[in-house]
């Protein structure tokens, strides 16, 4: 069963500041036979702990907070990096093939974005969800649904 078979309707967006151990969240990590990473303050800096999972096969990657909630969804678009080329319609947002068609949809809609200045990434930000997309020889190669900086 594919990605998109799975979430029957439902998006990967979705799944955004879930907790770690929803039954959501679970059922999706053990659908995918994704493992849970525990990244802790090794090194006593003050920096805050992590949980990551991804599934290479499928084309995503999740980030979970110190409070194990959901807050950083990497969907890649092209392969890279061992990760396969993630189904776009699974994601739950708008996928362009170009950089120009991204901003424009910002622009016309008014949303409130960022940019490089050489188009190398946009990013739309929404109160609750920036989703940033990434540009590489010409076209979209990663996804990053995150939440805000403040």
């Amino acid at each position: 069963m594919n990605l998109s078979s799975y979430l029957n309707g439902t998006k990967l967006k979705d799944f955004f500041e879930l907790n770690l151990k929803s039954d959501e969240v679970t059922d999706l990590l053990e659908r995918f036979d994704m493992d849970v990473v525990y990244h802790f303050d090794r090194l006593r800096e003050g920096t805050a702990d992590y949980y990551s999972s991804a599934t290479h096969t499928e084309g995503f990657e999740l980030r979970f907070d110190e409070r194990q909630v959901l807050e950083t969804i990497w969907c890649y678009i092209r392969e890279r990096s061992g990760f396969s080329k993630i189904e776009s319609g699974s994601i739950g947002c708008f996928v362009p093939d170009t950089f120009e068609e991204i901003k424009a949809l910002a622009i016309s809609s008014g949303q409130r974005f960022s940019e490089s200045a050489n188009g190398a990434w946009l990013r739309l930000e929404d109160d609750e969800i920036w989703t940033h997309y990434e540009f590489n020889d010409g076209g979209l190669s990663l996804i990053t649904l995150m939440r805000p900086w403040h």
